[in-house]
């Protein structure tokens, strides 16, 4: 197989970066849906727990985390679980 000329080359590594680029921006954009699905089931099961809807260790058991977990994650999203 013959190797590229330096055009070929060129244009094959804008591709590439076109390509990272994309790549890059998706990834962002799954980061950040996972960061809000986050806040917004801590701060639910939060608002359950402070409404003495269910206890912490409730969340714990349903949600596989243990009940530290659970504390730090609804006082970081808000309402102090």
């Amino acid at each position: 197989m013959p190797r590229p000329d330096q055009t070929t080359r060129a244009e094959g590594r804008a591709r590439i970066a076109a390509l990272k680029k994309m790549r890059d921006k998706i990834h962002a954009d799954a980061e950040k849906a996972k960061a809000e699905a986050d806040a917004e089931m801590w701060a639910a099961i939060g608002e359950l727990i402070r409404t003495g809807q269910v206890l912490q260790a409730d969340a714990a058991a349903e949600t596989g985390f243990t009940r530290d977990h659970v504390l730090k994650q609804t006082k970081r999203y808000g309402d102090g679980g």
